[in-house]
């Protein structure tokens, strides 16, 4: 920074700092009064700010998320089911009717994998 604007910014420090003194030697109710004031806008308007940058809880890829660690725990409770009732001869019959019911229900979501340009090498301009 160059000198003489550093005395500058310095100097308006220095006298704000003085008027700040002042206003709380003269008048310290008033002062504390508008520190509050200062303070509840401040957090009224980064609290506002946070509420609407916020993103939404309710976005498709939040409910396919949801919806697949649903199905993910009905997968395994069914197969907890199935491994507890494999000793009786029944329960052969009863997975395998689990196993055709789990294929039916199974959802229609395909995830495909998505190929990038990883071979190919960027032109990158030397400066």
């Amino acid at each position: 920074m160059n000198r003489p604007v550093s005395f500058l910014i310095f100097g308006i420090i220095f006298l704000g700092a003085i008027g700040l003194l002042g206003n709380l030697l003269s008048d310290p109710a008033g002062f504390i009064k508008n520190a509050v004031i200062l303070a509840l806008t401040i957090g009224i308007v980064i609290f506002a700010v946070k509420r609407l940058t916020r993103s939404k809880p309710n976005a498709k890829h939040e409910r396919s998320f949801m919806k697949a660690a649903r199905d993910s725990k009905k997968r395994v409770k069914t197969r907890d089911a199935a491994k507890g009732k494999a000793d009786n001869v029944q329960s052969f019959s009863l997975a395998k009717n689990l196993k055709k019911a789990r294929n039916k229900s199974r959802s229609d979501i395909h995830l495909t994998v998505i190929e990038g340009k990883k071979g190919k090498k960027k032109n990158r301009a030397l400066f």
